[in-house]
């Protein structure tokens, strides 16, 4: 992204979702509630997520050049104009609002029902971003953002805020909200383990700061680079992500960084600071959720299955990491303790970019290409299904699909596993999380059952022949009659005839179609995608 952004709820029954979370953390493929409030503005590219004291949602749309409030308890929208691109944004304490202005180079401040102020950036061109608050400094408001191309991150912390209170009233757009359940994919992930060397401190070095009232900037490593996001620690110290493989602390009252190299490959992006003060970041090389101990400079990373692009990270009460991954079209969570990650898919071109927990660690965020607000809610787990234990045996046509139990991830068909007696959710996916098939089946103590689904159609007969698949760029996931079969450039044997295939980037479908192959022959097919 440069400065034209690239366009490329959980209803609870019995027990609060906070009370669940806080004394049993979030329970192993657990489902959750998806409510969708779609933005009346068309392709309105919503980005930066905030959550008011009175519970309502204000969100930044770029392209649609409007700030949006979101009253969940009404189901009502509101929508403010601006212009130059809004992306970051914050909700102060009071409710008023801060976002930066990504087009026009500034950061803005409104009272939603009154008026705006605004503060140009001293450095031309900087394309402002990511925007968080600090809990101290030596403003009226304090906070932090990234210069994306500008190569730096700044401070905002003006002396005094003017703005002037004639009362707008904006029309609210009466929006009925759309809810789904989505079961959680369970998956154990083993984190790799890169320890540092505690007797080696990481380098220091010192950033002269820029100062021009009420903005102070400070340059990146090496010089101008691009600048991903910025967070505040509970020490005081500025953590940031710029294109490289570190971790930068800053400390802005003496102005020394210091650099945590992370291991070689990473991309970090997303960057929150927990607690205890150990940072968490999103990696999109990998792509992975990893975590760095800056007492030790050990860095252990969890790699996501069917991830592409996590983009945004936020901790819950319970430890675990929530995350977005942008081109998956997914939400997850990574509980460190169990080393497991749970996926849940959104469907195809959502997008979620920027999520934020409220007080009852429901999960809100924004959806760039879906065009709405969505909130995830636990649904509790009401216990167990009694009786004794039975069998369930899975066959597919063809083989090989992914079998998630009540949201969890059991093996590939064939598969024979016991389960509680009682109801049980049972679903079939292709590779990358791509659901084929989904029923709820029950099983009886003592009994074996068995389903055999017919998931990818009927072989072509007449001999073999070779399907050579590349395409630009590389590395796509190839699909022939939903079954995975490797990533491009990709050559296979297959039987003469016709046979649908599809290409995936993450969980995103890039291109689909049906392939000729005949027998004895080699059929090349080139596919690019943008």
């Amino acid at each position: 992204m440069r400065t034209s952004v690239a366009r490329s709820a959980f209803r609870c029954v019995g027990l609060p979702v906070a009370l669940l979370l806080l004394t049993f953390g979030v329970a192993q493929g657990q489902t959750v509630d998806l409510t969708r409030w779609s933005i009346p503005t068309a392709n309105a590219l919503p980005y930066g997520i905030g959550l008011a004291p009175d519970g309502k949602v204000y969100f930044a749309e770029f392209n649609g050049n409007k700030i949006g409030q979101l009253d969940p308890s009404t189901d009502e929208i509101r929508e403010r104009s601006v212009t130059g691109g809004p992306f970051g944004l914050v909700v102060g304490p009071t409710g008023s609002l801060f976002y930066t202005l990504a087009q026009a180079n500034a950061v803005e401040t409104m009272v939603f029902t009154g008026g705006s102020n605004r503060w140009n950036l001293p450095t031309p061109a900087a394309t402002p971003q990511a925007l968080v608050a600090a809990p101290t400094g030596p403003g009226q408001v304090n906070l932090w953002l990234a210069e994306r191309n500008g190569g730096k991150i700044a401070r905002f912390a003006p002396a005094q805020i003017l703005v002037t209170l004639p009362l707008i009233i904006t029309p609210p757009t009466a929006v009925a909200p759309s809810s789904t359940e989505i079961a959680g994919i369970t998956t154990p992930v083993s984190p790799e383990s890169h320890p540092g060397n505690p007797m080696l401190p990481p380098p220091i070095a010192l950033l002269v700061p820029s100062v021009s009232p009420p903005f102070t900037e400070w340059e990146g490593v090496g010089g101008p680079a691009i600048m991903h996001r910025v967070a505040v620690g509970p020490d005081g110290r500025v953590w940031f992500t710029q294109d490289s493989e570190l971790l930068i602390s800053l400390d802005p009252d003496s102005n020394t960084a210091l650099y945590y190299g992370l291991p070689s490959g990473t991309r970090p992006l997303g960057v929150i600071v927990g607690p205890n003060g150990w940072v968490w970041f999103t990696d999109t090389s990998r792509p992975a959720i990893g975590v760095l101990d800056p007492s030790t400079g050990d860095v252990r990373l969890w790699r996501i299955p069917g991830g592409s692009q996590p983009f945004d990270l936020a901790r819950d009460s319970a430890g675990n990491v929530w995350f977005t991954d942008r081109s998956a079209n997914a939400v997850g969570y990574l509980s460190p303790t169990r080393n497991e990650i749970v996926m849940y898919p959104l469907g195809f071109n959502v997008h979620p970019v920027f999520l934020v927990l409220d007080s009852e660690q429901r999960v809100w965020f924004t959806a760039e290409l879906g065009n709405y607000v969505g909130r995830l809610s636990i649904v509790p787990v009401l216990g167990p299904p009694p009786g004794g234990m039975g069998t369930l045996q899975i066959n597919s046509n063809p083989a090989g699909l992914h079998v998630v139990i009540d949201g969890v991830l059991r093996g590939v068909t064939p598969l024979s596993v016991s389960l509680p007696a009682g109801t049980h959710s049972v679903q079939l996916l292709m590779f990358g999380f791509i659901p084929v098939w989904s029923s709820n089946e029950v099983v009886v103590a003592g009994v074996t059952r068995t389903i055999n689904v017919q998931a990818g159609g009927t072989a072509p007969s007449g001999g073999q022949g070779t399907l050579q698949i590349n395409s630009s760029p590389s590395g796509l996931a190839v699909h022939i009659g939903g079954v995975y079969r490797g990533v491009t450039p990709l050559s296979l044997s297959l039987p003469a005839g016709t046979h649908s295939m599809q290409l995936y980037m993450g969980a995103t479908l890039r291109w689909q179609g049906d392939v000729e192959v005949v027998a004895g022959g080699t059929r090349i097919v080139q596919i690019t995608v943008w």
